[in-house]
């Protein structure tokens, strides 16, 4: 079975050029994709926001160095931070965007699309086309209920 037969095609993608404010009221109410696409003008694939770099956002800086040492524990509590309101305004999704990011063909097996997910330990990947337009989003839970289906159990 192809990533193409699981996929979710609903989805919203946004360009860098678009203001933090937009971009957290375009997604207040869409909970299905915990990542967002950031495509060029040609609907090319460029870049994700994944919600630990709108997180970022909110923690202090010494916070951010450390996260990825282990044993190392910082106290860091983005309830106690006061970010300026001009934020939504002046960051756009060009400065928090991730260029490092990890997408997946449409034609591919589902099969190998788990085996990237474990890999990257990523619970959802951008399905991209051949020519590297992002066509959907495919999550672990795609998957499971694909499974599912082929046995006749849903």
């Amino acid at each position: 079975m192809k990533v193409s037969d699981a996929m979710k095609k609903d989805i919203i993608k946004v360009k860098r050029s678009l203001p933090l404010r937009s971009l957290l009221m375009e997604f207040r109410d869409f909970h299905t994709h915990p990542l967002i696409p950031v495509v060029d003008d040609q609907e090319h694939l460029i870049g994700m926001v994944y919600p630990e770099n709108l997180l970022d956002l909110l923690r202090p800086q010494h916070a951010k160095l450390f996260r990825n040492i282990p044993f190392t524990e910082i106290d860091e509590d983005a309830f106690d931070l006061d970010p300026i309101p001009s934020m939504g305004e002046l960051i756009i999704v060009d400065d928090v965007m991730d260029i490092n990011f990890i997408s997946i063909k449409e034609e591919s097996f589902l099969q190998d699309a788990y085996k990237m997910m474990r890999l990257h330990k990523k619970e959802r990947l951008p399905v991209v086309n051949d020519e590297n337009k992002i066509v959907g989003i495919l999550g672990i839970f795609d998957i499971i209920w694909r499974m599912f289906k082929e046995k006749g159990i849903v």
